[in-house]
């Protein structure tokens, strides 16, 4: 048996005084990290935090829905938590309890393949038509670089805009971006133009209600640290790869 985190031991005492704690995980549709598969939440990201939960002895209720509406439930929703989501300087501010980083996906801007643009920086992007969707961080980044964004409800929408030609450069990234197309039919008809941003800037988390006990998120943070340590995680990307 491997041996446990010390703040494993301090969640079961905790769970073991008092009521189990009803943990209830909500995501969005942003493949290859959270996506429905056979009818159940699955992708990279859910696959770490599924493999923590067993690791910790916890358990959580996985749900996809629109992105806004899953960002909104972790703020105001007891033992609820949010995923994939980059931890920006705004979400810190909500009072966030934080687990990870559980994946990167760099910050990019995409093209038809077709496209005559060049770009040095995503600054740049100002000069053109760009899609992003209501609510994420990574459109929410390339707005603080002087870009207008033409934000959809869901991110679904942007590549047949950017198809039809109503939209120029479509924010995603760097690995999903690419999924969606291949997923979508269109791996041979867009291109990654440009990437930027910090680490931080593309790396995302588990984002939890401030009600959530310290306790349990210091036993989630050991569980998905062991699983990136073993390579676990890496095994897990290499499914979608």
């Amino acid at each position: 048996m491997p041996p446990y985190p010390a703040a494993l031991f301090a969640c079961v005492a905790l769970c073991m005084s008092t009521p189990a704690l009803a943990l209830r995980f909500v995501t969005e549709d942003y493949p290859p990290f959270n996506m429905l598969e056979e009818n159940q939440v699955s992708g990279i990201s859910t696959l770490i935090l599924r493999e923590a939960l067993s690791r910790a002895q916890l358990s959580a209720e996985f749900e996809l829905l629109p992105w806004a509406r899953a960002l909104a439930m972790a703020r105001s929703q007891p033992q609820t938590c949010v995923y994939s989501a980059v931890r920006s300087a705004e979400r810190e501010k909500q009072g966030h309890k934080w687990v990870g980083p559980l994946v990167d996906d760099r910050i990019s801007l995409f093209a038809r393949v077709d496209s005559k643009i060049k770009l040095r920086t995503l600054g740049e992007a100002r000069n053109y038509r760009v899609g992003g969707y209501v609510a994420d961080a990574y459109g929410d980044y390339v707005e603080r670089q002087g870009v207008r964004l033409d934000r959809a409800p869901a991110d679904l929408m942007n590549l047949p805009k950017l198809m039809a030609g109503r939209i120029d450069l479509w924010v995603a990234g760097s690995i999903s971006g690419a999924y969606k197309a291949k997923r979508e039919g269109y791996q041979h008809d867009v291109k990654l133009l440009l990437s930027g941003g910090e680490p931080r800037d593309s790396q995302m988390w588990l984002a939890c209600n401030r009600a959530v006990p310290d306790a349990l998120i210091s036993s989630l943070n050991e569980a998905v640290k062991s699983v990136h340590a073993d390579g676990t995680a890496a095994r897990f990307a290499a499914r979608y790869h």
